[in-house]
C-alpha cells in the first residue's frame, strides 16, 4: 500500500474550481490541491449514470472507484452483482467499479467525492483515474 503525504498548505474553493463538467443533468465542479483531485458533484433529479453518462465512458458499468460524502440529497446504487445500496445526506461511501447509481426523489444529489473525482464525466475515461 502506498503512503501519502500532504507537504504543503493549499486551499481552493468549489466557487471558483479549476475544471466544470457539465454533462446531462449534472454538474461536476473539480479542484487540484497539491497532488490530489477532489470533486463536488451536483446530481440532478431524473440523473442515472447508465442514461446519462454512460455514452461518454463507453463501458457497460461505472468502473470508476468512489469515496465520498453525500452533503444533500439520496442516490441508489446496484452494483454488478445486485447489491443495492442507498446513500443519503451525512452518509460517507465507497462504491468499487462495477456499477449503476441513479438520483432518487426530486431533490438533488450533492456530494464531495475524494476518490476517482478527476476523471468522473470525462469523455471515454473507461474509469481510467486522472489529475485534472
Amino acid at each position: 500500500m502506498s503512503v501519502n503525504y500532504v507537504t504543503a498548505l493549499a486551499v481552493k474553493s468549489f466557487d471558483a474550481p479549476d475544471r466544470k463538467r457539465c454533462p446531462d443533468k449534472a454538474e461536476f465542479d473539480l479542484v487540484t490541491v497539491n497532488d490530489y483531485s477532489v470533486a463536488r458533484l451536483i446530481l440532478g433529479p431524473g440523473w442515472r449514470w447508465s442514461e446519462c453518462i454512460q455514452a461518454f465512458e463507453s463501458t457497460e458499468l461505472c468502473q470508476h472507484h468512489h469515496l465520498g460524502f453525500c452533503v444533500s440529497g439520496s442516490m441508489e446504487v446496484e452494483s454488478s452483482g445486485g447489491l443495492r445500496s442507498t446513500i443519503h445526506a451525512n452518509d460517507t461511501y465507497a462504491i468499487p467499479p462495477g456499477h449503476d447509481e441513479w438520483v432518487v426523489g426530486p431533490e438533488p444529489f450533492v456530494a464531495v467525492e475524494f476518490l476517482g473525482a478527476a476523471s468522473f464525466g470525462r469523455r471515454s475515461s473507461r474509469g481510467v483515474h486522472a489529475k485534472i
